[in-house]
């Protein structure tokens, strides 16, 4: 499975975006988890077949796992890097 990792700014941006293009959210972290934005946080977006989970953690940042299809469209258009899951993203 791909991978994009994103800061928190670009991804908070990115993840505003998908949704006002059309994305649905169908799934979120429970907004009134104690964590909620703090340690943690979750979303997964459709559209179109296509499923994007957005995962947040104040460690890590954004990690956007996904069709790949879609993941290759976001790459594309904004730059993102794509790593295959499991890589360190140092080459190995």
């Amino acid at each position: 499975m791909k991978v994009i990792d994103l800061d928190t700014e670009t991804g908070n941006q990115l993840l505003e975006t998908l949704m006002s293009e059309g994305w649905k959210k169908v799934k979120e972290y429970p907004p009134l988890a104690f964590d909620k934005g703090i340690d943690f946080d979750s979303f997964t977006l459709r559209k179109d077949g296509l499923e994007l989970v957005l995962e947040w953690t104040n460690w890590l940042e954004w990690e956007i796992r996904g069709d790949d299809a879609a993941l290759e469209a976001l790459a594309d258009r904004y730059g993102f890097k794509v790593r295959f899951e499991g890589e360190t993203g140092d080459g190995s």
